[in-house]
C-alpha cells in the first residue's frame, strides 16, 4: 500500500514537472529541453533559484526544484520499501521471485 501510493505520487510529481515546463517562461523552458526524467530531476534538484518572487521565472524555478525534491523523496521511499518487501517475498513464496518483473 505504502509503495504504490508512493510510486503514484512520485508519477504525479514528475507529470507536474513537465507540464510546468511547458508552460515556464522559455528562458526556463530552453535550459531543461533535451533533458532525460533522470537529468532533469537532478538538475531542478540542485538548481539554486535567485531572484524576485514576483518573477515568473524565478517563482517557476522555486516550484520546480520543490517538486524535483519531493520526486527524490518519494523514489528514495519507493526504494526503501522494495528493499523491505523483497526478503518477504522471498520467504513467502520463492519460485515467484524468479520470474521476471517480480523483483526489480
Amino acid at each position: 500500500m505504502v509503495r504504490k501510493s508512493a510510486v503514484k505520487a512520485r508519477t504525479q510529481t514528475i507529470n507536474q514537472i513537465r507540464t510546468l515546463i511547458v508552460t515556464a517562461p522559455s528562458s526556463v523552458r530552453d535550459k531543461l529541453r533535451g533533458l532525460s526524467a533522470k537529468q532533469l530531476i537532478e538538475t531542478l534538484a540542485r538548481s539554486r533559484p535567485t531572484g524576485e518572487l514576483a518573477d515568473p521565472a524565478c517563482s517557476v524555478r522555486i516550484v520546480l526544484r520543490r517538486l524535483a525534491r519531493r520526486y527524490q523523496f518519494l523514489d528514495e521511499e519507493i526504494r526503501e520499501a522494495d528493499r523491505e518487501i523483497g526478503p518477504l517475498v522471498t520467504k513467502a513464496a520463492p519460485k515467484l521471485i524468479t520470474l521476471p518483473g517480480v523483483v526489480e
